[in-house]
């Protein structure tokens, strides 16, 4: 069976063509804002011509051949993060709260959990998990870069049910592993790789991921599922199978407009909504369930801003690291536990980007800098800026941290990690 066989026994005929032609459509584009770094009036003064997103709060459409966001200076110094308009849509529906103990459990590149973060205002707790350790990896760049807090990242196979971790989570995002039809606008290659037969082997996989989702979830909680497939066996069967096998219960989602609704959930196609495909649909547990308790350790006060006092703070070989909230599961591959402080090296200990990135300009003694030292400093230059300062300095631009660096008065060294140093026109 071809795709486009498939997608005339999934939709009637004149609703299956539209969506065919649309597949021809120039992708859609869109980021999100990070309002603890640019506000909507500052970006919509230096990037007039984008269009409100028609659902997310704080996100934006717009033209990548007008607008190159990802070469700009600001998505280096974490101002916003570029996402695809119907993935965004996923956790915006999600009514996260602060005090929220929340899986990601397929998480790379990390977008979801970053919305989730935003949402929460950096409180609360997300593990955000991918099956692949260099996917993970992603999500620490992206996480780093927008100087996140909240998020633990975790590097484990979500076939294999934790029994620590039942009835744990507030909240659960699934985007699970699929074939991929949502996406043919993105990536050719994925036109190519389909079949039938692919479409069953993720439906089968995508079974086992929500029953232990499930497991997971605490009463009261809400599970979101999602793919970016057009395939009913990996969308509305699975949600089948669940609610065949547990007591689970359709949570019903805020309006969308331009959403094809199915038996359970939405489907967002390029055909009626501007982006690409998208199958959502989130799910209740009956009852409720107990706060996640936890106890904060922290043995480093002296290295650290008053903001992370109430922190817990591991130390890992060399490596500091904190936590917002105490997650101890020992038989979980950790990839980062929350923040990257900082390398003990003999006597000396060296500040990370990541810990630099989540701080306030008042925080610790700060050099502002003007847009020629940033770029200066981003492409691996020492600056020579007379300051009032010796020793330790955070680097600020627009009041926004960029990093900690090492100052004597005279000049300021260079401490930027070299695989990220790039110039900037």
């Amino acid at each position: 069976m071809t795709f486009e066989e498939h997608l005339f026994c999934i939709f009637d005929k004149e609703e299956a063509q539209k969506l065919l032609d649309s597949l021809k459509l120039e992708q859609s584009h869109a980021v999100l804002l990070n309002l603890e770094k640019i506000s909507e009036e500052q970006f919509l003064k230096e990037f007039p011509h984008v269009s409100p997103h028609p659902v997310v709060k704080h996100a934006f459409i717009y033209d990548k051949n007008e607008y190159e966001l990802g070469k700009h200076l600001y998505h280096e110094l974490g101002y916003y993060y570029l996402q695809e308009p119907s993935a965004m849509v996923v956790s915006s529906l999600i009514d996260f709260k602060e005090t929220d103990l929340v899986l990601d459990m397929c998480a790379a590149p990390g977008g979801k959990s970053i919305q989730a973060s935003f949402k929460m205002n950096n409180k609360g707790l997300i593990i955000s998990n991918d099956l692949s350790y260099s996917r993970a990896g992603l999500i620490s760049n992206n996480i780093e870069r927008l100087g996140l807090k909240n998020i633990i990242i975790t590097n484990n196979d979500m076939t294999k049910l934790n029994p620590k971790l039942v009835n744990l989570f507030d909240k659960i995002i699934l985007d699970a592993p699929c074939s991929g039809s949502g996406m043919f606008r993105k990536d050719d290659a994925m036109i190519k790789d389909w079949s039938i037969n692919k479409v069953y082997k993720f439906a089968e996989i995508q079974k086992i991921l929500i029953l232990n989702a499930y497991q997971m979830l605490k009463p009261g909680g809400v599970l979101s599922y999602s793919t970016c497939s057009y395939s009913n066996e990996e969308d509305e069967d699975v949600i089948s199978y669940l609610l065949d096998n547990s007591d689970a219960q359709i949570k019903e989602l805020s309006e969308i407009p331009g959403a094809y609704k199915c038996k359970y959930g939405v489907k967002l196609m390029p055909s009626h909504f501007n982006g690409e495909g998208q199958y959502i649909c989130q799910i209740s547990k009956p009852g409720s369930g107990n706060e996640y308790r936890y106890k904060n350790v922290n043995k480093f006060n002296n290295l650290l801003t008053d903001s992370y006092k109430n922190c817990d703070v591991k130390k890992v070989s060399d490596y500091l690291f904190a936590s917002t909230i105490n997650f101890e599961i020992k038989d979980l591959n950790i990839y980062r536990y929350g923040v990257k402080i900082g390398e003990f090296k003999k006597d000396i200990f060296r500040y990370d980007l990541h810990y630099a990135r989540t701080l306030k300009a008042n925080e610790m003694d700060n050099v502002e800098l003007s847009i020629d030292e940033v770029k200066a400093y981003l492409e691996g230059n020492q600056l020579n800026k007379t300051n009032p300062f010796k020793g330790y300095v955070l680097l600020t631009y627009q009041n926004n941290p960029i990093d900690i660096a090492k100052s004597d008065k005279q000049v300021i060294k260079n401490y930027y990690p070299k695989g990220l140093r790039k110039k900037f026109n």
